[in-house]
């Protein structure tokens, strides 16, 4: 075992992403500068994708719902913040290994 823990791993991971976030996004032709709440919420995204294994669209509509606040922020602005910060293969990648365990898994059931 290393010096982190996989939990702790993960996290750093998700630091690190979050940190990568744009601050601007083009939307209509235009950069616009995101909110600190759009921000957040785009972090949010970010957590749901690499801890809960959420596909992007699933973690971005998740996290586009402010309950605290009752808001709901824009999907689009959203997914063009979060998702060039992974590689580019990264989300088909992911449903195709959740896809493979979840197969090993009925298997042995």
């Amino acid at each position: 075992m290393g010096i982190f823990s996989t939990k702790e791993l993960l996290e750093i991971q998700v630091a690190a992403l979050q940190s990568s976030l744009p601050d601007k996004v083009m939307w209509k032709g235009h950069p616009i500068q995101l909110s600190k709440e759009e921000k957040m919420a785009c972090g949010r995204a970010v957590w749901y994708i690499i801890i809960k294994g959420y596909s992007i669209q699933s973690a971005i509509l998740r996290a586009s719902y402010s309950k605290r606040r009752k808001k709901k922020y824009s999907i689009t602005k959203m997914d063009r913040a979060v998702r060039p910060i992974f590689p580019k293969s990264y989300f088909s990648e992911l449903e195709k290994k959740k896809n493979g365990l979840l197969v090993e898994k009925l298997k042995e059931g």
